[in-house]
């Protein structure tokens, strides 16, 4: 009995230690993410041979149990402690839903009626995310950046994906917790704000495990992207109205509303501006002398540009005018008035050919016996009747032009011819007397002869620039070693009373006078060349066919264009009205002379078309390109050269062929095929010729295609 008594009481003693053991929990992290890691240690445990050790993780009224391990499993003889780890997600942790561990957790274990708990932590499957874009307001063409930051509810930085929707969609990786995408939106989006909605998130065994997002928004802007010019005709007459109107849009084809800068551009480069609204006309009225040939519409809105061109058609019109009995004819139109007009005075009529530049007024007396006549003038097209009170001998019309000075002055030309024949008498006396009469004793007399008629013309001014040919009277009585240095008029310009030749070795040469064979420059000379060098040459000919006609700024005009379009590698060789720019390798150093010649042949065709267009004066002008082979030798500045065959001689044919023009040989034609735009013109001899129309941009052609490549 006693022996039982000692076991139970044994049993009992037992007992008692395990139940006063105390079990403690380590302390958690205060927040943790789905997929962190979470570590347990369990102390002072100590095995029975009854009762399971239970950890149980407690979320709100939710419990997921961790470890479930039976109490014979550990020693009963002393404390020892009890480790386990849990990665949060579901399959470590045996569940079907992560809405059972979130929220405010704590850990709780037991053992027997031994029990312990830890304090209050989160489990958080929050991500939070940060969303910046480098602007937030953008053209359509603008790049869009944007950056995105990612950072779970434990602070550490996310290893996943973003995807981006809304307005622009795209996925992206997010390494240490960054990603960032640049890129455009369509350049023909539409003005207004545009949203973006960013997901981020991770990825478990288990799936998705943390996510985030933001939403972000950006503006584009309105962008003027074209311009269109309405016209109400596309060709107009001078005296009647032109309606313009001008829209603006968008990027997007939307139409914009503001002001519209207008520039209209004559031929001869006469502007006038002014303002419209968009989608409104504006009326421009056309004087009956505007400029005839194409003018140009010229729109800006902001920083884009649009032209549009019409024409203005040639009229000739005059205005008639009776005072008294002078008829008064004006050209009002904006070309040289060429048609014959009626004048009909009584039952008589005549009949005037006319020809009358723009702008200028042509004046003729009417004549008829004594009395009052009816007088009717016209064309066709202008008409002017009236009753006149007449006198004279007979019926007639003439021009006040041809009556000329003499009838309304005549007592003072008299007066001035007797003055300048005393003076050529006395200066032709003391010559007979001088032994010797040198070049500048001449002209000092001359110069003083000059002076005599300057001083009588200011005494009595007449709208005359020469009084007589005294020069010419003069010369017969010169001797021959000056006669040379002689001019057959007196030039009574404000300038100079002087007048010397285009040669200046007899003295200061006159300014107004242009040397076309000016050696300031390089240039080039047909000459027989025995020592030389032969070579594969172009030849570019310009025809003058008005040179003898030309005036002095016109002259000076012609020479800078062929100058400056020759640049430093053709040289010039003047014969008569004939320019010959001559390419050859030994100045131009390179054998692709044909590109240059047919270029500057396209920048002088520029240049005098510039000049016609703006001066009443023209320059009468045709060019023609060959190609062969020319003997030549270069020394100092000038090359000599001798032509092999018939590239001198076809080159000059072909500028005598046509007008304005620049014309090539069908054996340079075929040399530049891929540099030229031709098409056939005529034939010369055998030789088939052909118009230059345009010269390729081979460079921009080729960085177009590559560009298009690109963005294919």
């Amino acid at each position: 009995m006693w022996k039982k008594l000692f076991g139970v009481l044994l049993v009992f003693v037992l007992m008692s230690s395990f139940v006063l053991a105390e079990l403690t929990l380590s302390e958690p992290l205060g927040v943790y993410s789905l997929g962190d890691k979470m570590h347990i240690v369990v102390s002072g445990i100590v095995g029975s041979y009854t009762g399971n050790l239970k950890i149980d993780l407690v979320c709100g009224n939710r419990t997921t149990t961790l470890v479930k391990i039976p109490a014979n499993t550990f020693s009963d003889d002393e404390e020892i402690s009890y480790a386990v780890s849990k990665i949060l997600d579901k399959n470590d942790l045996d569940i079907e839903d992560f809405g059972e561990v979130l929220g405010e957790c704590r850990i709780r274990t037991s053992l027997n009626s031994g029990a312990s708990s830890t304090g209050s932590f989160q489990i958080s499957d929050k991500m939070d995310v940060e969303v910046t874009l480098d602007k937030t307001v953008y053209d359509p063409t603008d790049l869009i950046t944007l950056r995105i930051n990612a950072v779970n509810a434990n602070g550490e930085l996310v290893d996943g994906f973003v995807d981006i929707n809304g307005d622009y969609t795209f996925s992206k990786a997010i390494v240490s917790g960054f990603a960032s995408e640049s890129f455009y939106m369509s350049p023909t989006t539409e003005a207004g704000i545009y949203k973006l909605n960013i997901s981020a998130y991770d990825v478990g065994n288990s799936g998705t495990l943390n996510h985030g997002g933001a939403e972000i928004s950006f503006s584009i802007n309105q962008v003027p992207s074209f311009i269109v010019i309405s016209l109400s005709d596309s060709e107009v007459s001078p005296g009647e109205v032109l309606s313009i109107g001008a829209e603006v849009f968008d990027q997007a084809g939307e139409e914009m509303e503001g002001e519209i800068l207008i520039r209209l551009s004559s031929p001869n480069l006469e502007e006038r501006d002014l303002s419209i609204q968009t989608g409104e006309f504006e009326d421009f009225y056309f004087d009956t002398n505007s400029t005839a040939g194409v003018w140009r519409v010229i729109s800006r809105f902001g920083d884009i540009f649009e032209e549009r061109e019409f024409q203005v058609l040639e009229v000739q019109k005059v205005e008639f005018e009776i005072n008294e009995t002078v008829l008064i004819i004006t050209n009002v139109g904006n070309v040289v008035y060429n048609k014959t007009i009626d004048v009909q005075i009584g039952n008589d009529t005549n009949q005037l050919d006319l020809v009358i530049e723009v702008g200028d007024v042509r004046k003729f007396s009417l004549k008829a016996p004594s009395g009052e006549y009816s007088v009717s003038v016209g064309d066709g097209d202008s008409f002017i009747d009236g009753t006149v009170l007449l006198t004279g001998r007979a019926i007639s019309v003439k021009s006040l032009k041809d009556v000329g000075p003499f009838s309304s002055y005549y007592i003072v030309w008299i007066f001035l011819i007797i003055v300048i024949g005393l003076t050529a008498i006395t200066f032709l006396l003391k010559s007979k007397k001088t032994k010797t009469l040198g070049p500048s004793n001449f002209r000092e007399k001359l110069n003083d002869t000059a002076n005599r008629i300057k001083g009588l013309k200011n005494k009595f001014p007449l709208k005359i620039q020469k009084i007589g040919d005294v020069g010419a009277l003069a010369k017969g009585k010169i001797p021959r070693s000056i006669r040379s240095d002689m001019s057959n008029s007196l030039n009574l310009t404000n300038k100079s009373p002087k007048v010397v030749g285009l040669d200046s070795s007899h003295g200061p040469k006159d300014d107004t006078m242009v040397d076309l064979t000016s050696k300031k420059t390089g240039v080039a000379e047909a000459t027989l060349v025995l020592k030389g060098e032969k070579h594969k040459s172009a030849v570019l000919a310009l025809s003058i066919k008005n040179l003898t006609s030309m005036k002095t700024h016109a002259k000076t005009a012609l020479v800078n264009v062929i100058n400056e379009a020759r640049g430093n590698k053709g040289l010039v060789d003047w014969k008569e009205n004939h320019a010959f720019i001559v390419f050859s390798p030994l100045v131009t150093k390179t054998y692709n002379n044909e590109l240059l010649a047919v270029k500057s042949g396209f920048e002088i065709k520029r240049g005098l078309e510039d000049f016609n267009k703006k001066f009443r004066e023209k320059i009468e002008f045709n060019m023609g390109v060959h190609l062969g082979d020319l003997v030549s030798s270069k020394k100092g500045g000038k090359l000599r050269y001798t032509s092999l065959g018939n590239i001198i001689s076809l080159a000059k044919r072909i500028s005598d062929s046509d007008s304005s023009k620049l014309l090539v040989s069908d054996e340079k034609r075929r040399k530049m095929m891929r540099d030229l735009k031709t098409h056939k013109v005529h034939e010369i001899g055998k030789n088939q010729i052909y118009e230059v129309t345009e010269i390729k941009d081979r460079e921009a052609n080729a960085a177009k295609l590559k560009d298009l490549l690109k963005r294919m």
